[in-house]
């Protein structure tokens, strides 16, 4: 039997999510939306009132009987924090922000560096937050393996078999979620093609070996270890001659690991990002799989951006969920 402090909380979660898309409500219209009585929605909306989480914006037009109130999220409740860590043939980069809870970037930096080591990391967090004691919630992506808050396979050395979580929670007072940077993508990715139950993202990087972030049922599929998607890994070549053509021919070989994914999910859409070439050419796909099985292939331009939307998901994913146990 569900418990009325549980049944209260989901009542008020149902609504708090209507907020998240930045649209104004009324009563009436949440009521109809969440299925919820009047009596139990305006009781929310003034607890959520009192909270300042939402605001009173205005009234709606009268169509003759009285005015309808309107409420918008307080974007500025919380502040999220996104760091994305990313390195090329010279520099280690770190990528860091602060939006509102509705995405509108508030501080944005570009950190670059020659080593890449944790010191420079956690400068970078403490310099990010610092000023803005709203940020709640810190998402962080990773070029490499990451399980259980410790990071494997790294292109940033000096985090290679780090309990990366454990020494951020120990360093900030924050909730804290962490990711493969093209698992970070591929949900930005799934952002912007809501209809396709099943996509994949491929990411070629000049120096390193593809990665690919796997959306099943619009969810991320990072297998049992977190390793789905480590494509240089298939038995069909070893990494010496990946390294060969990715020099020589590196279309042809992201040509093989994509038709590779096709035959195992199956997927609508592939977005393909290299950093080797400009515009991937499928044309030679028919040599590996009939027609029919082919997915829409979207040519990717702007990698570090679709891993801010994700990491932006993330993040409010990790903040509703703070909420929600809040109001238990």
């Amino acid at each position: 039997m569900v418990k009325i402090t549980e049944l209260k909380t989901n009542n008020i979660h149902q609504v708090r999510l209507c907020f998240y898309n930045g649209e104004i409500w009324t009563k009436n219209d949440l009521a109809k939306h969440t299925g919820l009585s009047l009596a139990a929605t305006t009781n929310i909306l003034q607890l959520l009132l009192k909270d300042d989480e939402i605001k009173l914006v205005g009234e709606a037009q009268s169509t003759g009987g009285r005015k309808s109130k309107q409420y918008i999220l307080n974007k500025d409740y919380y502040h999220l924090g996104n760091v994305s860590l990313k390195r090329d043939d010279q520099y280690y980069y770190f990528l860091v922000k602060i939006t509102d809870l509705l995405g509108n970037i508030l501080k944005e930096e570009k950190l670059i560096s020659e080593e890449g080591s944790i010191d420079e990391l956690l400068e970078a967090i403490s310099n990010l937050i610092c000023d803005d004691y709203k940020v709640t919630v810190l998402a962080l992506s990773i070029p490499g393996v990451c399980k259980d808050g410790k990071v494997g396979i790294c292109d940033f050395e000096a985090l290679r078999n780090c309990e990366l979580l454990k020494l951020l929670k120990e360093h900030f007072n924050l909730d804290i979620i962490m990711d493969n940077d093209v698992n970070a993508a591929s949900i930005g990715f799934g952002i912007h093609y809501p209809n396709a139950n099943n996509l994949a993202l491929m990411y070629q990087p000049k120096i390193k070996y593809v990665g690919c972030g796997i959306l099943i049922n619009h969810r991320l599929c990072s297998g049992y270890s977190n390793f789905a998607g480590e494509l240089s890994y298939l038995p069909f070549m070893s990494h010496h001659e990946q390294d060969e053509m990715l020099f020589k021919a590196p279309n042809d070989l992201l040509l093989k690991q994509l038709a590779t994914i096709c035959c195992v999910i199956n997927p609508e859409i592939i977005g393909v990002c290299s950093d080797v070439f400009k515009e991937f050419d499928s044309s030679q796909l028919i040599n590996y799989l009939p027609a029919e099985h082919w997915p829409k292939i979207i040519d990717i331009d702007n990698l570090d951006q679709l891993i801010k939307d994700g990491l932006y998901s993330l993040g409010i994913e990790v903040l509703k969920n703070k909420m929600r146990k809040r109001d238990r």
